[in-house]
């Protein structure tokens, strides 16, 4: 490959020198030059061809390659039982609280997975309302429990806060006026 590589920018640039040299038509044989696009393709050809042959030079003569040479495995990657022991404690604590809550997101499936859905949702219904907070102030256990399970709101920006609508309102309507002028400006100008 890197012969060919080699041979092929040999020939395009005879070929360019040979279009170079002020050699008179005459004396050519090959017959009318190209033109000058055709000439300037050859050119971006060689040079390309020139550098993937000196690419491919520096490669093999640097000795091994990366592609043959093995890197050997890290330490980390080699010892792996720490992980396998914290994956069995994982494994042993999922087993040991029985049913898992259900992910939310996910597909019940069958129609024996939609009825186990429903009876942990009506178990979860009934400790709810058996709830003493819930009992004694409904609306007031819903919303501490939101408070408690949902991310806070992010604040509202600097920029947002500063200004009223009215005086936003004001702002608009002068920078629709001074764009207006501007246009008049640059429309007497021509």
């Amino acid at each position: 490959m890197v012969k060919r590589a080699k041979l092929a920018a040999k020939k395009a640039r005879k070929l360019l020198e040979g279009e170079k040299d002020a050699v008179p038509a005459a004396a050519q044989s090959d017959g009318p030059r190209p033109a000058p696009h055709i000439q300037r393709k050859l050119t971006r050809k060689v040079k390309f061809l020139e550098r993937v042959a000196a690419t491919k030079l520096s490669t093999s003569k640097g000795g091994v390659s990366k592609k043959k040479q093995k890197k050997a495995p890290s330490l980390a990657l080699t010892n792996l039982a720490s992980l396998t022991a914290s994956l069995a404690e994982v494994a042993a604590e999922d087993d040991a609280e029985g049913p898992g809550r259900r992910q939310f997101g996910r597909s019940v499936g069958t129609q024996k997975g939609r009825a186990r859905v429903a009876e942990v949702e009506s178990l979860r219904h009934q400790q709810v309302m058996q709830h003493p907070q819930f009992q004694l102030n409904p609306i007031a256990a819903i919303a501490s429990h939101l408070a408690a399970t949902l991310p806070p709101a992010p604040p509202p920006s600097a920029r947002q806060q500063a200004k009223d609508p009215a005086q936003l309102r004001r702002e608009k309507k002068k920078r629709r006026k001074e764009r207006a002028a501007g246009g008049a400006l640059a429309m007497g100008e021509d």
